[in-house]
């Protein structure tokens, strides 16, 4: 992918994210799940198509993920040859209930690992893109990982991720390392969408964020940003961060080894 491609793609995630604003900015809190579950399915089918259409137009040869709330087929990559993984709107709560902290999340795999990436927070305005080899930036201009030492002095994040049925385990995991960590850290936020609590860490707004389940698919991009911007992953054992792991841990080298003791699902 060149930098005409890559300017491409920018563009298009931008185009695409401010329509979403317009909607986001003219709509009103949903009065009941029903309700949040019907604007859902009337708004996201439709940033989504707009994207994978103008992708597949630029370029063919690539193919589209369906799978974004299929964990069977997220515990492997699903082509050897590249394709796209996407979350059009990624904090979809946050969205249909009025409240910022949610974006646009997109991500190019290929031979099983993410290749581009692109995260978009229309509320802001921020673009955080990140190319294998080449670095992170946001609006273009280069980040880097917190260069903090003491988990004392850190910001912390972490999500409970919505799933239907309702993942019990992870909600359980993520009760208990909170009671493990929230001593230890200075600071714990909680809030909208994955990817931009990833985007934060690899441009050190947040010093770390861990959780729990096997959704890699919500990863990925922002787990591209942190690896570009020179942060450390996992999993939530310690573990290299794989297709088949279970969890992920992400912060600057010296952060994420204090972080990663009070992490394990077996603590």
């Amino acid at each position: 992918m060149n930098a005409e491609d890559l300017r491409f793609c920018e563009e298009l995630v931008r185009n695409v994210g401010q329509d979403l604003l317009t909607e986001f900015a003219k709509s009103q809190p949903a009065s009941s799940q029903e309700e949040m579950v019907k604007r859902f399915q009337a708004v996201n089918p439709v940033a989504e198509n707009r994207l994978k259409e103008a992708l597949a137009e630029r370029f063919p040869a690539y193919r589209w993920s369906d799978a974004e709330f299929d964990m069977e087929l997220q515990s492997h990559p699903e082509y050897d040859t590249p394709y796209w993984v996407c979350d059009a709107i990624d904090g979809a709560v946050h969205f249909l209930q009025q409240m910022p902290m949610w974006a646009m999340s997109l991500c190019l795999v290929h031979s099983g690992a993410p290749v581009v990436a692109f995260v978009y927070d229309p509320c802001r305005d921020e673009l955080f893109h990140a190319v294998a080899g080449q670095g992170a930036a946001c609006n273009g201009e280069p980040i880097h990982v917190s260069g903090k030492t003491a988990l004392s002095e850190s910001i912390l994040g972490t999500l409970f991720a919505f799933s239907s049925p309702m993942d019990l385990a992870a909600g359980k995991h993520t009760a208990e390392s909170l009671m493990r960590v929230m001593p230890e850290a200075f600071a714990i936020r909680m809030q909208g969408s994955v990817a931009l609590h990833l985007a934060y860490v690899a441009s050190g707004r947040l010093d770390g964020y861990w959780e729990y389940g096997s959704g890699i698919y919500d990863w990925l991009a922002g787990a591209l940003l942190v690896m570009e911007a020179g942060g450390c992953l996992s999993d939530a054992d310690g573990a290299a961060f794989r297709w088949d792991g279970y969890g992920i841990v992400a912060a600057g080298p010296s952060v994420h080894a204090k972080l990663l003791p009070l992490t394990p699902v077996s603590a």
